[in-house]
């Protein structure tokens, strides 16, 4: 068993209040979820509306599984319109 994380830093533009930025972080990882089937949270820059941290995870029995999916993720977020993935960390075990 293979357990992957990965965390995410993305920023966010034209958003002009934290209730307009939740709206679009709770749909965009309820797209995650039914797409990728993995677990997903916001995990920081909470007061933000510029930013959001998220953290994902995701278990399977193929490492280079994982690793293919959280491509696929990012890709998938550097095409989403208006936010742009800042910063990325990794850990496959």
């Amino acid at each position: 068993m293979n357990i992957g994380v990965v965390s995410l830093r993305v920023r966010l533009f034209g958003v002009r209040s934290l209730k307009e930025k939740r709206g679009i972080l709770k749909r965009l990882m309820n797209d995650l979820r039914k797409k990728y089937n993995i677990s997903v949270s916001e995990v920081g820059a909470h007061d933000s509306k510029n930013f959001f941290e998220i953290g994902i995870a995701m278990v399977n029995t193929d490492k280079a599984f994982i690793e293919r999916v959280f491509d696929a993720i990012i890709d998938y977020l550097e095409l989403y319109p208006g936010m742009e993935v800042e910063e990325t960390e990794r850990e496959v075990w």
